[in-house]
């Protein structure tokens, strides 16, 4: 979720906030701020609760977790338990936990035994984060030699205050809160420890482990049943269990099959020669036939359905994206409605294009179909959309739908309509909408910065004094820091040289060639009159495909800018 300026005022006070962060926490007044929590589906309508922190909270429990990967990171009691922090930069591709390359080994590993192995055993841990309890995790990590005790008491604490209860029930110590974050994945992965000293206890198996996801590789089947049963006694000593339900026991060939090793083999090679030609300017003809071909067949006989289908599907969908391959629209359309996992790889392949009014029709057909059950859905098409490049008007009746389709009574419906009402809507609509809508966002804060982040699209409006009187109203924290924001950037001559090295750069994987906050910072810094004029034409030269969006040129326009 966006909070419509990237947290920039933060960025450009971080000494200033780290400071005052560092003076709380030694004086012991540091309280965790209520997090939001967004549901995200896994499949058939069943969601996960992922936690969103405050970008404070967020630092506090990055710097908590690389202190405690210092301490603990040549303690792993074999090397066949893959996880690494993400390395925070900016160019990172993303992924699930830990850096891509972590997850890029284990399956490497997993795949070399796969071969040789007559058994592998697939399994994985029920409910883990849900599930694990705070005493056996403390007695875990206090053992590892070299763990401050301080560290690990603070970043439990911090954890367990985000983590979802019943409203106003008593706590109770078990379950790690799911954050897009390193901290509650290192301690997981730290949690297992002693189970990756029992696998890799007998030479006569092979095993790896990727956070809960464990494999093992044996000779027999009645090798296979005890590895089990064993794995599943020592889970309990923990109160964890295996998922019974996702357990299998899969000879060769089935594994070949179930891991796509030569479907993998054949994306590598597809990958490495797509690469090739991007970085020497040669034509793409034959590996964007072979993409089209590949997602074509695959969709048809239902070969992404088994396995490890959907991983595969979702590689085919980014070599889609890199060598500007045609998707049918119905395919499309169905991989959104029925496939949750895969969404945001169709969203980034829709956003790789200029959207063009077939597109629009199917993202507005699955906004309306009802079988988008989960919060994330909208908030990531959302947060796509708005970053696709649109050239033309025609695709406008479709996306006023999508707008319509978002409950402005929710939280995350109003995030969504605020956010493609803030590019696709005119300012009255816009206006309409936060006043309308007061009693949602009002009380709190992040959408109190989104609604006020707002404010460089009502500069110069007759919409401008009744926006500001309502901003003025809320006596919301957030509305005034993110107006007082803006208000500086299109003012203060320090404040946009602060800014000045960010906004310069574009971002490439977007449609527009910009984020859409960063979209909205712009604006105000261009209205800056103390900003040398140099200055003003290297931003609207580096951003000028953000200008091609028809959208974005008749803000401009209006503007001045």
């Amino acid at each position: 979720m966006s909070d419509g300026i990237e947290n920039f005022d933060f960025h450009v006070a971080r000494n200033v906030e780290s400071q005052k962060l560092s003076h709380l926490i030694l004086s012991g007044d540091y309280v965790p701020q209520k997090a939001q929590r967004i549901l995200v589906e896994k499949s058939k309508g069943l969601c996960r609760q992922l936690v969103i922190p405050s970008v404070r909270d967020a630092i506090v429990l990055q710097c908590l977790s690389d202190a405690l990967y210092a301490e603990i990171k040549d303690k792993a009691p074999t090397k066949n338990a893959f996880f690494e922090p993400k390395d925070h930069k900016f160019s990172s591709p993303p992924s699930g936990y830990g850096t891509f390359a972590s997850w890029l080994n284990f399956q490497k590993e997993l795949f070399q035994f796969s071969k040789t192995r007559k058994f592998i055993v697939v399994t994985d841990i029920a409910n883990y984060y849900d599930s694990i309890s705070y005493v056996h995790l403390r007695n875990a990590i206090a053992s590892i030699s070299g763990v401050e005790e301080c560290v690990l008491d603070m970043l439990i604490y911090v954890l367990g205050d985000l983590l979802w209860q019943p409203d106003y029930t008593p706590r109770i110590e078990v379950g790690l809160p799911q954050i897009n974050l390193d901290a509650p994945r290192l301690l997981a992965h730290c949690f297992l420890y002693e189970l990756d000293s029992y696998l890799a206890s007998d030479p006569g198996r092979d095993f790896v482990r990727y956070m809960d996801d464990i494999d093992i590789g044996v000779d027999t089947i009645v090798d296979a049943k005890r590895a089990l049963k064993t794995v599943d006694l020592v889970l309990q000593t923990k109160q964890v269990r295996l998922n019974s339900g996702k357990t299998l026991i899969l000879t060769q060939s089935e594994a070949v099959r179930h891991f796509r090793v030569f479907e993998n083999a054949r994306l590598d090679t597809v990958q490495a020669s797509v690469d090739h030609r991007l970085k020497h300017g040669l034509p793409l003809d034959r590996q964007r036939a072979h993409v089209e071909a590949r997602i074509r067949q695959g969709t048809r006989k239902k070969a992404f359905d088994a396995g490890n289908g959907e991983k595969v599907l979702k590689r085919w969908l980014g070599l889609a994206a890199k060598t500007g391959a045609a998707v049918k629209a119905e395919t499309l359309e169905d991989l959104i409605k029925r496939r949750p996992a895969v969404r945001s790889n169709v969203y980034s392949f829709i956003r790789s294009r200029p959207l063009v009014p077939s597109t629009a029709s199917l993202l507005s057909r699955c906004a309306q179909s009802g079988l988008l059950v989960d919060d994330a859905a909208m908030v990531e098409m959302s947060n796509y959309l708005v970053e696709t490049l649109v050239k033309t008007k025609r695709c406008h009746p479709m996306l006023t739908m999508i707008i319509s389709s978002n409950d402005p009574h929710s939280y995350f419906g109003l995030y969504s309509k605020f956010w493609l009402q803030s590019k696709y809507g005119t300012t009255t609509e816009l206006l309409a909408t936060l006043h309308d809508s007061q009693n949602v966002w009002v009380p709190h804060e992040r959408l109190g910065r989104l609604a006020a982040s707002f404010f460089p699209l009502f500069r110069g409006s007759s919409e401008e004094a009744p926006f500001k009187a309502l901003l003025a109203a809320t006596l919301n924290a957030g509305v005034r820091e993110a107006y007082k924001f803006h208000d500086n950037l299109a003012k203060d001559l320090q404040t946009f040289n602060m800014m000045f090295h960010a906004l310069e750069k574009p971002n490439p994987s977007r449609g527009t060639g910009i984020t859409h906050a960063k979209f909205l910072c712009l604006l105000s810094a261009l209205k800056n009159t103390a900003v040398p004029a140099a200055r003003v034409a290297t931003l609207r030269a580096n951003h000028s495909l953000a200008f091609q969006d028809s959208y974005y040129k008749a803000i401009g326009q209006r503007l001045g800018v």
